[in-house]
């Protein structure tokens, strides 16, 4: 386990990737034919002790720079947009490697209007982890946890149940992951939606991962199949 906190979008990241990391709405390139879009990073950490500065850039946009200080108390994140009027983004978290609150912030300059206010409570041990994030400038609560069944395997479940108070709706998605091979990992997940989700991930190269996803829509309203192929370089 960590003895230091992390970042803001560290909060619930283990059940975040679980369920979503790969599947069809979170792939690495777009599924669809018509669109393709390209993600890359870059990171320089040798600025100052503790101090790192990441450029990332998603084509044809959402290009930014942040730049992150990490404390073993805590953890402070400000970015800002790559364009003519950006939008400015600070996140920070205080607190342990076991509990831990944060808080994110973003303010568009073209608007002059706060587009992001999000508050985050995270609680780790080695075996559960667990976290509660308030979003959409209040409009959103979201409760996720994430437990290790095998490290060995990396087999694991989570679950994540998310209300919207305007929307008065609330859903649930539960999912497993484990190492069928020590280059081949698979997930399942299932949401009160109706949807039912599988990918298989293999690491075809050192750094080099091709990934298969498909989903279902059992739903009433909306009954269908997706499936994609995406392919991932991380060095």
């Amino acid at each position: 386990m960590s003895n230091h906190p992390g970042f803001y979008f560290d909060i619930g990241k283990k059940a975040r990737d679980l369920l979503y990391k790969g599947h069809i709405e979170h792939p690495p390139s777009q599924y669809h034919g018509q669109y393709l879009d390209w993600s890359f990073g870059v990171s320089c950490e040798d600025i100052a002790p503790r101090l790192k500065t990441v450029f990332r850039f998603v084509l044809p946009d959402a290009n930014k720079v942040e730049l992150q200080y990490l404390h073993d108390c805590g953890g402070i994140a400000a970015g800002v947009g790559l364009s003519f009027k950006p939008t400015l983004s600070f996140s920070t978290v205080i607190g342990g490697s076991l509990l831990s609150v944060g808080t994110e912030l973003g303010f568009n300059t073209a608007s002059r209007m706060f587009t992001r206010c999000n508050l985050g409570l995270n609680f780790n041990t080695d075996f559960l982890i667990a976290s509660l994030n308030l979003n959409d400038m209040g409009d959103t609560v979201r409760a996720s946890c994430y437990h290790t069944l095998n490290p060995l395997t990396n087999t694991a479940i989570a679950a994540e149940l998310a209300h919207s108070f305007s929307g008065h709706s609330s859903y649930v998605t539960i999912g497993t992951q484990h190492l069928l091979f020590p280059t081949t990992l698979v997930k399942a997940r299932v949401s009160t939606y109706g949807r039912i989700g599988a990918i298989i991930q293999h690491e075809l190269l050192p750094n080099f991962f091709i990934t298969m996803a498909a989903e279902v829509e059992t739903s009433a309203t909306k009954r269908g199949a997706k499936a994609g192929l995406s392919v991932a370089f991380r060095p």
